[in-house]
């Protein structure tokens, strides 16, 4: 989608969905405002939507087996609703291409989260979701970016949400150029990244929550 289609389809999606618009413009309710980006995201294609709410769903799921509550629960799904809101400043050829990236396309590709955390900058209510959403491609190890954090570097909300994303990119079916695993197949995988991409504490906790609970997340 090239820059002026963005902009139309932008225009368009903001007049149809009013409420999203009526929210974005007041900002008097911060989930109804990063409701309503998470709906222009996949409006504007950069994920699906059916995506972006099964993050939610795992994210409020692990961060309550994680002991979280109240204010960070709430930022934590906050911010996985609007992880991608940086890719706004991303060029739309870049987002589109279907060849491989040049590194310089791939540098823009990754300065979407610290401009997702610009932008969040003075919107109302979602400040403490700016953490996620600069951090939410931050490893363990210090091998992300876009500031090669480690461990406890990485605000909490991030290293659950880092998590939660391999694993829906392993067993998610809306991918065309790839076939869906399944979630002992996502399971192993991050239990053996555990203290190299993920946090151990984390990977302990995602180990004990129930299959069945985990995978209804994706049926809901």
């Amino acid at each position: 989608m090239a820059g002026d289609a963005r902009r139309a389809t932008l225009e368009d999606k903001l007049r149809e969905d009013g409420r999203g618009g009526r929210a974005l413009l007041e900002q008097r309710d911060p989930r109804e405002v990063a409701a309503a980006l998470m709906r222009l995201c996949a409006a504007l294609e950069f994920e699906s939507l059916g995506h972006a709410r099964r993050l939610v769903g795992w994210c409020r799921l692990l961060g309550e087996a994680a002991g979280m509550a109240g204010a960070p629960l709430h930022a934590l799904v906050l911010g996985a609703q609007v992880h991608d809101v940086g890719k706004l400043g991303v060029a739309a050829e870049v987002l589109g291409a279907d060849d491989a990236l040049t590194a310089t396309e791939l540098d823009w590709i990754r300065m979407h989260s610290s401009l997702g955390h610009a932008v969040l900058a003075g919107v109302a209510g979602l400040e403490a979701a700016r953490g996620l959403v600069l951090c939410h491609h931050e490893y363990w190890d210090g091998s992300g970016y876009p500031e090669g954090r480690r461990g406890a570097q990485i605000p909490r909300a991030a290293r659950i949400f880092a998590l939660v994303d391999s694993y829906e990119a392993i067993v998610r079916d809306d991918v065309g150029y790839r076939a869906r695993r399944d979630h002992d197949a996502a399971y192993d995988e991050i239990v053996e990244l555990a203290g190299v991409r993920y946090d151990p504490e984390l990977v302990a906790i995602f180990r004990g929550i129930d299959r069945a609970t985990w995978c209804g997340v994706y049926e809901a």
